[in-house]
């Protein structure tokens, strides 16, 4: 039986990392056909390198009791909680194939391979065990903009302008984190944007508005792919409506629009069929993903995008 994401991170958290051996990957990406592409380039680093490597791990993974929460669309950032995530859903399979292919892999020859990147992995082994750190990488890495910030280095008794070092920056925190193929999520927003998922939302709601059309439950669906665009909190919710998928369930939608006319909600009904309508398309994929909510405790109704399920009610026979 394979461990729980708990029971990782608990494992994770539990190390020392000290005789770990830790090794440097560069990523590089290219966009094809919309689809992400990746290679790597193995970067060595000494050993007193290692070792900061390895304390950024511990501070980050051991320095808080982390609250666990399945990675969704709607999810925003905490600073105390992971959000967890199969490795296999994402595009970090297409990179650790390249990494495990090892030292059959080219080294950095020179400082021009270490710029334009996409982002590195620190990964981390030991006796079979691996451990593999994301961080995507930002224009800071790139000499100009250190140069903008006043940076200069002290070198041989004399501060030399930064312009003439070969300058490549590394941070304290990283995005994510993978080990046994769960991929625990620390800064959402570079994690999504590391793994090519805005395609992936777009392809999400290409799929929800084909099954509109062939559900034929709606009428103008073009104007929700019109609202939607390139908007990355949109396809959010679009992509969220597809993993829910209320909308497939009959009595859901039946209930939607009996609901829809005691609440008046005010969507637009004709002929037992959601009239889309440029006023209301917001409201709409707010109810398609069951975000309008009411306390048990007030009667009041709210809007909630993140839902943790608690409970089902049972209904009599």
């Amino acid at each position: 039986m394979s461990k729980s994401t708990r029971t990782k991170l608990k494992v994770l958290q539990s190390q020392d990392f000290k005789e770990w051996v830790a090794s440097f990957w560069l990523v590089k990406r290219y966009i094809k056909e919309q689809q992400a592409h990746y290679s790597v380039l193995r970067v060595d680093i000494d050993k007193k390198l290692q070792a900061r490597f390895k304390g950024y791990l511990r501070k980050q993974l051991q320095s808080k009791d982390f609250h666990i929460s399945e990675y969704d669309f709607n999810n925003t950032d905490g600073d105390d909680t992971l959000f967890t995530i199969s490795a296999d859903a994402t595009d970090f399979v297409k990179v650790e194939a390249e990494i495990n292919q090892g030292f059959e892999k080219p080294h950095a020859q020179n400082y021009d391979e270490l710029l334009n990147s996409w982002a590195y992995v620190i990964l981390f082994e030991k006796d079979g065990e691996k451990v593999y750190a994301w961080k995507k990488i930002s224009a800071e890495t790139q000499p100009k903009k250190a140069k903008s910030k006043g940076a200069v280095f002290f070198h041989n008794h004399k501060l030399v302008d930064v312009e003439d070092k070969e300058v490549f920056m590394v941070y304290q925190n990283y995005d994510f984190f993978v080990y046994d193929s769960t991929t625990f999520v620390a800064n959402k927003r570079q994690f999504e944007s590391s793994m090519n998922f805005r395609e992936g939302m777009k392809a999400n709601g290409e799929e929800v508005l084909s099954d509109f059309k062939a559900l034929d439950i709606f009428e103008n669906v073009e104007i929700i792919r019109e609202f939607v665009g390139s908007n990355l909190h949109h396809l959010r919710k679009l992509s969220s409506i597809r993993k829910s998928a209320y909308y497939k369930q009959p009595d859901y939608m039946k209930k939607l629009i009996e609901v829809n006319s005691t609440e008046q909600w005010e969507l637009k009904i004709s002929n037992g069929k959601i009239v889309v309508e440029k006023a209301t398309v917001e409201l709409l994929l707010k109810l398609l993903n069951n975000d309008r909510l009411r306390s048990p405790i007030n009667n009041e109704m709210f809007d909630s995008a993140a839902k943790a399920l608690v409970a089902i009610k049972a209904t009599s026979s």
